[in-house]
């Protein structure tokens, strides 16, 4: 089924902006794909924001003409790798369900909730179909830990079976490394993890904006349903370390480790809806400047996508803000999580063997950097337009910090005494806007929240804070047990000051 995209504009600003129709009654509503806004030229350039995580497949080798079925492949020559590019070899695994034959580097399981307490369980269904008939989408390829490779599998597909009789929804998840071989060391390193749950619905037929096709089906992208929370238990690389950056709100993380490969990573939040546009520009027509960021952001077919966290993303957003009136007419929703090759030149958050933290914001840009440390303050930007697609409503911001709270008081010189904090919303005039602020501290975490603000160009402002009468704990770590879990076929042991076996698993007796 070919789809046509002519759409019909009921209100058109300055430079082609359009805004479609209002959303169908029903709670199910398709996702704006910047992509299908109508050009008259193929020329044409369309300007929008991008995702986060992109959809991607497994591959390993050389894209486009070296892509190998595994290690063994002859186009996979690893005696000759080097520096130059043409004989680099790379891996993009997608990573599968935890199997008995395969247990490392794996989806262990996923959960959804309507109110964000009660979980219920979500069953693995399938797995996606292999690309789009082209083996330049990827291939999926066998593991090789010899050089540290995991199996590319396909992205795996889950069913809420609670609410199938309700909503045809079904979500499809992508867990994947970016990896590089290095001839040095003679194995894969893990140069990035990406997370991400997308809802869709199938449909006969085929059509140009699907997320797969295959089986003469294709899966089409949805929104998610409002307050759909997602906690997911991955076992993921003890190499990924440093600052994540993510699409959630109210976001909650928990490592522990798993064996001398993975750690076990419990990642909780509720999706977010996150303010667009789509711009419709002419080619013979682009403006200098409309010119230059499409040459510096890129395009394909026609689409700029400018990537939210770039470090020209609030030039960009500012240059469109005049010219479409402050008004984002379209809204995606999100559920994602990547690490990030964030630095920072503060030692406290440079820690290069663990996971330090993560921050989190529905905002159309932010920083590309961990939060700077400056007089006293942990500072973050956000920025995006003020208004939503009736150009009277506010756009209202989210933003959640989760840090190791050993980092937090190592950047202020604080005992082990509990700490307090300040959430602050400062505007680039200076002036405060108000937001709901929630600081808490567990396990290890420390969490810092604020909602309810509206958008231009904010900086988020932290401060730490501690009595200095507070009486530290007892210094005495506390002892740590292991234990043995089983689930079906597959064991693993846990190892913690009070272990718990994983969702799905039992203790063994």
């Amino acid at each position: 089924m070919k789809r046509s995209w002519k759409l019909v504009p009921i209100v058109a600003v300055a430079f082609g902006l359009i805004f479609s129709g209002s959303a169908p009654a029903s709670e199910d509503k398709e996702a704006f794909f910047s992509a299908s806004i109508a050009r008259e030229n193929p020329n044409d350039k369309i300007f929008s924001i991008s995702d986060d995580v992109g959809i991607n497949f497994s591959q390993l080798g050389n894209w486009p003409d070296k892509l190998c079925s595994s290690t063994k492949d002859p186009k996979c020559n690893f005696k000759a790798v080097d520096n130059r590019e043409e004989n680099t070899i790379s891996a993009t695994p997608m990573l599968g369900l935890c199997e008995v034959a395969a247990n490392d580097d794996c989806i262990e399981s996923i959960e959804i909730s309507n109110d964000a307490t009660s979980f219920r369980n979500l069953t693995f269904e399938r797995y996606m179909p292999d690309g789009f008939s082209s083996l330049l989408d990827g291939n999926t390829f066998p593991s090789d830990y010899s050089k540290n490779l995991p199996r590319g599998a396909n992205a795996s597909i889950w069913v809420d079976k609670a609410d199938v009789s309700e909503s045809p929804l079904k979500y499809i998840a992508y867990f994947s490394y970016v990896m590089n071989y290095s001839p040095e060391s003679g194995k894969f390193e893990v140069n990035g993890v990406n997370l991400a749950i997308r809802p869709f619905k199938e449909i006969n037929g085929f059509r140009w904006d699907a997320l797969w096709e295959g089986g003469g089906k294709s899966g089409i992208l949805f929104d998610f349903k409002p307050n759909s929370t997602f906690r997911v238990a991955v076992h993921v690389s003890n190499e990924t370390a440093g600052w994540f950056k993510a699409r959630l709100m109210d976001l909650s993380i928990e490592i522990t480790k798993l064996n001398s490969r993975n750690n076990r990573l419990v990642v909780a939040g509720t999706s977010v809806t996150v303010p667009n546009f789509g711009v419709a520009r002419k080619a013979e027509g682009l403006a200098s400047k409309e010119a230059e960021l499409a040459q510096y952001f890129g395009y394909l077919k026609g689409v700029v996508s400018a990537a939210p966290g770039n470090e020209r993303i609030f030039e960009y957003i500012e240059y469109w803000r005049p010219l479409l009136q402050d008004i984002a007419p379209k809204t995606n929703t999100f559920w994602t999580l990547n690490s990030t090759r964030w630095t920072s030149s503060n030692k406290c958050l440079r820690d290069s063997t663990r996971v330090l933290g993560v921050v989190s914001t529905n905002s159309m840009g932010y920083d590309g950097t961990a939060p700077k440390f400056v007089d006293g303050f942990l500072n973050y930007r956000v920025s995006g337009f003020h208004f939503g697609s009736d150009g009277v409503t506010p756009n209202l911001g989210t933003y959640d910090l989760v840090m190791r709270s050993d980092a937090a008081r190592c950047l202020y010189g604080f005992s082990s005494a509990p700490v307090s904090a300040t959430v602050t919303i400062a505007g680039a005039d200076g002036n405060q806007n108000v937001a709901t602020t929630v600081v808490t501290e567990k396990n290890g975490w420390l969490k810092m929240k604020a909602a309810g603000f509206t958008f231009s160009e904010k900086q988020i402002k932290v401060r730490l804070t501690q009595d200095p009468n507070a009486i530290a704990p007892p210094s005495t770590a506390a002892k740590k047990s292991t234990i043995t879990c089983v689930k079906g076929k597959v064991s693993k042991k846990v190892t913690a000051t009070s272990p718990k076996c994983p969702t799905g698993y039992k203790k063994k007796a």
